[in-house]
């Protein structure tokens, strides 16, 4: 027997649509408000440590006075401390955001309290921007403005693009960012370390390739077009580096 919602997979309408802005709220950086954002960041983390890493082996390959029994441990001690620099600053870009948040609805809350008709102006301004015309929108108008919390949280919505739910949670951000830089530690740091620097560069152009079909097919992108621009990128940033330490 058909589901009522086949045309939506299944899915009740209101689920359809959460779906669909999962997929694009995953690209937008918030880890803990989607289904699939905590891998895709997981994974775009685990990429950037590394291609970090990969620079550091490529500064061994060039400059051949580091010895090579301490390239595991240069490699470590730099991979923590950018896994923890680069987590606490996602951390405090979280808390800055919502900082950021929490004054603009002081100020929106004081202007409603201050100049109420001057809100209803700006918010049937909004509403004619969407494509509604009278006496649709006076209709709204009044709706709206009969509560002052509905006000307040619409005008957040519809002026200042604010979604409560929306909050960035700076230790989940930092986590995420943390766990995603150990997971790159733990992939990279044996390729990194292999003693071919170019069967090094081979696996970790393979290991590339992988984690960008993984997250493409999170939100299901086309895969192959994703893990070329990865591995290209890579390489190209790989062979720049290398032009420039022997240009200079």
């Amino acid at each position: 027997m058909a589901s009522e919602y086949e045309h939506f997979g299944n899915l009740s309408p209101e689920d359809h649509v959460k779906e669909v802005q999962d997929l694009h709220k995953v690209c937008k950086g918030e880890p803990h408000q989607t289904k699939k954002g905590y891998w895709y960041h997981l994974t775009c983390d685990a990429i950037d440590c590394g291609v970090v890493l990969f620079f550091i082996r490529t500064i061994f390959f060039l400059v051949p006075a580091i010895p090579v029994t301490s390239y595991g441990k240069i490699l470590f001690a730099t991979g923590i401390s950018w896994i923890f620099y680069t987590s606490c600053k996602r951390a405090q870009a979280a808390w800055a955001y919502i900082e950021l948040t929490h004054r603009n609805m002081l100020q929106e809350k004081k202007e409603i309290e201050t100049n109420p008709e001057q809100e209803r102006i700006e918010l049937a301004v909004l509403y004619a921007n969407q494509g509604f015309q009278e006496p649709l929108i006076s209709q709204m108008l009044d709706f709206v403005c009969s509560d002052s919390s509905l006000l307040l949280s619409t005008m957040l919505r519809e002026e200042l693009h604010i979604q409560l739910e929306d909050y960035p949670h700076p230790l989940k951000q930092g986590n995420v960012k943390a766990l995603g830089g150990i997971l790159g530690l733990l992939l990279f740091a044996p390729i990194t370390l292999a003693v071919s620097y170019t069967i090094a560069a081979i696996l970790a152009s393979f290991m590339i390739g992988v984690l960008f079909a993984v997250k493409t097919r999170l939100i299901k992108n086309a895969i192959t077009p994703a893990i070329v621009w990865g591995v290209g990128m890579f390489i190209t940033a790989i062979s720049l580096c290398c032009s420039l330490i022997r240009l200079f």
